[in-house]
């Protein structure tokens, strides 16, 4: 099979099996009576917390929402289960994304809510320049379409992430915007700032801290200083949850080198350290890489790849964000044969089979893939000449 066929054949597939994963989210959704699912599983997924939040703000309430015991009450309404299992720690201007959705019946909102995220991330990949069959293979991966039954927000994070992490010197405007959004999910974005600085986008900068300043004082004004107040403890609180007993947030599943070492049996310190560890590394990876006169893709795709190793809260949902990784590695590979190649295709069919393999005993198979995706982007901006090439991105 040469080049054409494969891209060709990659193309039906990914949408397919987009096509395929959708419709078994709907039967699902409207077929379930109530919302919950088995033991502890409920229609939508981590899309309950947000919808909940939203109807806390929605009675002008967004502050209790912060208490854990006030919001799982709430979430029992609907999922009857002795602990649902979620917290709301998201900053005050999440509730500006959440409410508009709480004022749809549940699973009608879930609908709307997954193809919101969609059409974001696939709106970020036209503006960074993607067409034809390179944005199909992308909007339907299965890097994108595994994650939408977990109800997350990482679709609308990632295009966000994109949008900033594309030639941010040059696309200034969109950049900077999409960067100070992101502030939502302000974890993902840690290493944009070292990646801004690499290039001196000076006015990227600056958009991304008014449209920062802009977005959370506004969340202020709505929620006032007992909401932030709230919030803040929150956040101090769920920190804790992270790095001790991790009840409502374990290490399995996770992205990060946190979860990973805590998930060998670590303690919470010692993960938290090689976390900060990693990091730092990662920071100065970027400014290393960032001033390579390299394509845009390639800086891109490393910022991709490396914004949820370099999280110390991330889980595999978030790994929508690795798909311009896959894409850059794609072209550099350049055919299907290629040693790169075929581990792409490899890594394809894992990611595709992922919610059947599970987890390894002390391996987070979302920290292996990531990790893989984040190395080889590495590997091929620093030693491959091929890359020092501008190419579009289609």
């Amino acid at each position: 099979m040469d080049t054409a066929r494969f891209i060709s054949f990659a193309d039906r597939a990914s949408v397919v099996y987009a096509a395929a994963f959708f419709l078994t989210i709907l039967a699902t959704t409207f077929l379930t009576e109530g919302v919950a699912i088995g033991a502890r599983g409920v229609v939508g997924g981590d899309f309950l917390a947000f919808y909940t939040a939203g109807e806390f703000a929605l009675r002008g309430e967004a502050a209790a929402a912060y208490d854990f015991a006030s919001f799982d009450a709430a979430l029992k309404t609907r999922a009857p289960f002795e602990s649902v299992g979620m917290m709301w720690q998201y900053p005050p201007a999440m509730f500006f994304v959440a409410a508009p959705f709480a004022l749809l019946p549940y699973k009608v909102a879930f609908i709307a809510w997954t193809l919101a995220g969609w059409s974001v991330l696939g709106w970020s990949l036209r503006r960074i320049g993607f067409r034809g069959e390179a944005f199909r293979i992308l909007l339907f991966s299965s890097l994108t379409v595994s994650i939408l039954s977990f109800g997350q927000i990482s679709a609308v994070t990632a295009g966000l992430l994109f949008l900033a992490a594309y030639d941010p010197k040059q696309r200034w405007l969109a950049a900077g915007l999409a960067a100070g959004l992101l502030t939502i999910k302000p974890q993902l974005g840690l290493l944009l700032p070292f990646a801004f600085l690499a290039v001196g986008a000076w006015r990227t900068i600056a958009v991304a801290c008014v449209t920062a300043a802009l977005l959370h004082a506004s969340s202020f004004l709505a929620v006032g200083a007992e909401g932030w107040a709230a919030f803040v403890d929150a956040a101090l609180h769920f920190r804790d949850e992270i790095a001790g007993a991790a009840a409502l947030t374990p290490p399995r599943g996770m992205t990060t080198v946190f979860g990973q070492v805590k998930l060998m049996g670590f303690s919470g310190e010692t993960a938290m350290t090689a976390q900060f560890a990693a990091t730092a590394i990662l920071a100065a990876l970027t400014v290393i890489v960032w001033r390579k006169p390299i394509d845009p893709l390639a800086k891109a795709a490393f910022l991709g790849a490396g914004a949820i190793i370099a999280a110390p809260y991330a889980y595999g949902y978030e790994m929508t964000a690795l798909i311009l990784a896959g894409a850059f590695l794609a072209r550099v590979a350049q055919t299907p044969r290629s040693p790169l190649g075929a581990t792409l295709i490899a890594l394809w069919i894992i990611i595709a089979a992922r919610p059947l393999l599970g987890e390894l005993a002390t391996v987070n198979t979302a920290f292996l893939i990531s990790m893989s995706a984040f190395a080889s982007v590495t590997g091929a901006v620093l030693y491959r000449r091929a890359i020092d090439r501008t190419p579009a991105p289609a």
